[in-house]
């Protein structure tokens, strides 16, 4: 069963990888002449950060790394890109309890993993991300490693429509955002497909909650599901 990380717990790792993230900035800039800026996104923007009960594979966060457009032709250089933010990586990683980056297929993975216990505490993603000008509302490209090919691209990942709109509607009802806590913690536990990442499941506890407020136009009164959580202020 899932259960929330409260933010008192999680918050300090928050910041911690945020450090990491500047000094990635910094050797970038410095070795490659190259700049980005990130972005906190998934279940760390929506403070939705969840880990097994007892369970010894911690808690993850999920960061874009948004470089800018490409110029034509950048798509091959795609293996470069990985390649420098690899290593910048690394070097930030010196002195601190992360393990070395791992190349996964669409991220790059560092984790913080207690031998002793044989458990991962913390982990993060980052994924390296451009947004296009013609189609910056419908999408972006993210850098993926497709192993079976033994290559490296950008390729195109849609967005969500609407879900930004469903949810500042809910918000104004009482406890809105507790039942969307509730709903996804709910997804989270029954979820039997491995596949279906974390913000699939924020996305249908969104919609989820929505569309059973939609059923009744006249309830401003929609039940407190998670009465542990009283802070509606902190969702974003």
């Amino acid at each position: 069963m899932y259960e929330y990380v409260t933010k008192a717990e999680y918050q300090p790792v928050r910041e911690e990888l945020e450090k990491i993230i500047h000094k990635v900035q910094l050797y970038m800039k410095k070795n490659f002449k190259t700049s980005f800026q990130f972005k906190l996104i998934g279940s760390g923007k929506r403070h939705l950060i969840t880990r097994v009960k007892n369970g010894n594979s911690g808690y993850d966060f999920d960061y874009n790394l948004i470089i800018q457009a490409p110029e034509e032709g950048y798509h091959y250089l795609a293996d470069v890109v990985k390649r420098q933010f690899m290593e910048a990586i690394s070097f930030a990683l010196k002195e601190t309890k992360y393990s070395n980056p791992q190349d996964s297929t669409s991220a790059i993975t560092i984790k913080v993993v207690d031998k002793k216990n044989k458990k991962i505490e913390h982990s993060c993603d980052f994924a390296i991300i451009y947004y296009d000008e013609d189609i910056i509302d419908n999408g972006y490209f993210y850098l993926k490693n497709i192993k079976s090919q033994n290559k490296y691209t950008f390729e195109f990942r849609k967005l969500s429509v609407d879900i930004e709109t469903k949810l500042f509607e809910i918000l104004d009802y009482r406890n809105g955002w507790n039942s969307i806590r509730a709903e996804y913690l709910k997804l989270k536990n029954v979820n039997k497909d491995i596949n279906k990442h974390s913000f699939s499941l924020y996305l249908e506890a969104v919609n989820n909650i929505y569309n059973a407020l939609k059923q009744d136009e006249n309830d401003n009164d929609y039940p407190d599901y998670y009465e542990e959580y009283d802070d509606e202020d902190d969702w974003d």
